[in-house]
């Protein structure tokens, strides 16, 4: 089946007419919302950051789209987002993220509520062909609307590279069910997650982007875009090109990209409006950033490296060197993705299924994506580690970190 992604300008900063340019050219909503309907406007809150800095949804994009869903006359009309609920890095406050992007002021405005999904009542839901959550909870005031429009932020992500619109959904699950699809792996929580919810509409804020570790304003992109479509999977898609990003990269898209009835890549996608072309950029991945950090420590990649190594590496590498192996280490060789060419040498660790021609250079940890553990497990028997201390630190923060940052879940 094909799908329509429209990509708009944003002339003279003229947002509210971008964004019903974009709608109307990707189809219209006449078919989608009705006075009966129950809409959610679901934005990216994920960060404490201001409206503007491509961190989290401008408000005048939620503005935008919310005004464009009032004309429409549903039967109700909400904002809704569960903010970040860290897994390595605490908790946020939803309310003041509200607060602080400008949206709860875009909201009252408008005379339209905010709802906190953290802290909303959860509903179970089934999963019916599982890869990490056989149930899932899910907040109700997703699961008792008739649409949902993602209003996400180009970006990228240091654990799933690219964060979009089936990315954003992740905010719908309530408080600590978010810290629970991390432990159990966060991307084939994605996958287990768009199996039950997905939006019905996206209309993406590419206003400014984000590359990088999200620093503002070093890392912030210009694109001064909306794009807009109704299916998310070909949103995403054509915001992976826009970013110059590999889709197959991002576990969750290439899955989706691989079963029948889904797009399966911008072959099947009708672009209008501005071209792919004349706006891509080559955003910098999260994990080239993150791995700033630990310059001894070399990572071999190869053509299938994705979200879902990325994930785990990320956690694996930073605790085995708080753990104060740093010095241990130096020349670290980590192999991933199937590289055609390595020199063998040094210490080795071999990460993911798809590396397993190496496997017997080193210490390997096995799965697509492997298992965090055994991530951690493979870079201290190539150092000469003790993977008991490293996961026993990681524990023991994670508790902590989740302790001290409970309350914020309600607030």
């Amino acid at each position: 089946m094909r799908q329509r992604v429209s990509i708009v300008r944003i002339e003279n900063c003229e947002i509210d007419k971008a964004v019903r340019d974009a709608v109307e050219m990707a189809g219209g909503l006449s078919n989608l919302v009705s006075r009966d309907s129950k809409v959610v406007v679901k934005p990216n809150l994920a960060r404490l950051a201001p409206s503007g800095s491509g961190v989290v949804t401008d408000a005048r994009v939620t503005e935008a789209v919310t005004k464009l869903m009032l004309d429409l006359n549903p039967a109700s009309l909400v904002i809704a987002e569960g903010t970040a609920v860290g897994y390595d890095d605490g908790a946020l406050s939803t309310e003041h993220v509200f607060d602080m992007s400008g949206t709860r002021a875009v909201a009252q405005m408008m005379g339209v509520p905010c709802v906190n999904l953290n802290i909303d009542k959860p509903v179970a839901v089934e999963v019916a062909q599982p890869r990490s959550m056989d149930r899932i909870l899910v907040a109700k005031t997703i699961l008792e609307s008739d649409v949902v429009v993602s209003v996400p932020v180009l970006k990228t992500h240091i654990r799933t590279n690219a964060t979009i619109s089936l990315k954003n959904m992740y905010g719908v699950l309530p408080g600590a069910e978010k810290r629970a699809g991390h432990m159990l792996g966060i991307n084939n929580s994605l996958i287990d997650l768009i199996s039950v919810v997905r939006p019905s509409y996206t209309v993406i804020d590419g206003l400014v982007g984000m590359e990088g570790l999200w620093r503002s304003p070093e890392d912030a992109r210009i694109m001064q875009l909306i794009v807009a479509g109704s299916d998310a999977l070909a949103t995403d898609l054509v915001g992976c090109a826009l970013m110059g990003l590999d889709p197959g990269s991002v576990f969750y898209l290439s899955e989706l990209t691989s079963r029948e009835n889904e797009v399966r890549g911008l072959a099947d996608i009708d672009v209008v409006g501005e071209s792919i072309d004349a706006h891509a950029q080559r955003f910098r991945p999260a994990f080239d950033a993150f791995m700033e950090r630990y310059g001894d420590v070399r990572v071999a990649r190869g053509p299938f490296f994705c979200g879902g190594c990325v994930a785990e590496l990320v956690t694996a590498i930073r605790y085995v060197h708080d753990a104060g192996y740093g010095e241990r280490m130096k020349g670290l060789s980590i192999v991933v993705g199937a590289p055609e060419e390595f020199e063998v040498s040094g210490k080795v660790a071999v990460v993911g299924e798809c590396s397993e021609t190496y496997e017997g250079y080193g210490p390997m940890a096995p799965g697509c994506p492997p298992a965090e553990d055994d991530v951690v497990t493979a870079l201290c028997e190539a150092c000469d580690a003790d993977p008991s201390l490293v996961l026993s630190l990681r524990d023991e923060n994670r508790c902590s970190m989740w302790e001290s940052t409970q309350d914020l879940i309600g607030r």
